[in-house]
């Protein structure tokens, strides 16, 4: 994991509204959903210089749980933002439009971009890909390593930290953890790095030992001319 500095938690729409029981469908995957997102927003808080913000979903359409004249359109109490967490509003899938959040992430020149929310086939998908197309985490430069090696930069999706709803199409059903399972594989690798909550609060803590040791990142006075991250993709 990166020095945390160079870490931020991007946490996708976790509102109350998606607590209805059929507006989103008859079940959600990710029973642990609700605990790993607790355990990983208590870590970056506690972890001096580490970056955390939200995003929530303001619905156009009067019906939606989410529109901001209902109650649903509330932080979940255990994901609710603090004092100095910037939230930034949004009216379609991606947080990137009309928004200023893609701007605020490249300020932060960031290497570790780490996701988590609801919902895995719609909102934190359209998040993550818009996120490695617009190049939103700096692929190492700005910063040096004693070795003189690059760090590497990546945008990270906690796989059971986020969460989606069974869907139906052309008569058949699919449950939620087949949808949230489909939407992780074509995101990996190709987007992302999928992992689990307990890897990314083990990386947390080693990396916590390890900018205290010989491996230590230091800013640069600036970065090089025409710089732009460098987020691989097949396309």
């Amino acid at each position: 994991m990166a020095s945390p500095t160079r870490t931020a938690l991007l946490l996708i729409d976790i509102q109350q509204g998606f607590s209805h029981p059929t507006h989103w469908g008859t079940q959600r995957s990710t029973p642990q959903f609700e605990q790993n997102v607790t355990a990983l927003l208590a870590a970056f808080r506690t972890t001096p210089g580490a970056h955390v913000l939200h995003v929530c979903h303001h619905s156009t359409f009067l019906g939606s749980p989410l529109h901001p004249s209902k109650p649903g359109a509330d932080f979940m109490p255990y994901a609710r933002p603090i004092k100095g967490e910037p939230v930034f509003s949004k009216t379609t899938n991606s947080p990137f439009i009309e928004t200023g959040l893609a701007d605020v992430l490249r300020q932060l020149n960031l290497q570790r971009l780490v996701i988590i929310g609801l919902m895995t086939a719609h909102c934190v998908s359209t998040t993550l890909r818009a996120a490695s197309n617009l190049r939103v985490v700096n692929h190492g430069y700005g910063c040096v390593v004693k070795d003189g090696s690059e760090p590497q930069a990546e945008i990270i999706l906690v796989q059971d930290a986020t969460a989606t709803f069974n869907v139906q199409f052309d008569g058949r059903e699919y449950d939620a953890e087949a949808v949230h399972a489909i939407h992780l594989a074509t995101m990996k690798d190709e987007f992302c790095d999928v992992t689990t909550t307990a890897d990314v609060l083990g990386r947390m803590q080693a990396s916590g030992t390890q900018s205290r040791g010989e491996r230590t990142l230091i800013d640069a006075d600036s970065k090089p001319q025409g710089w732009q991250a460098r987020i691989s993709s097949r396309l």
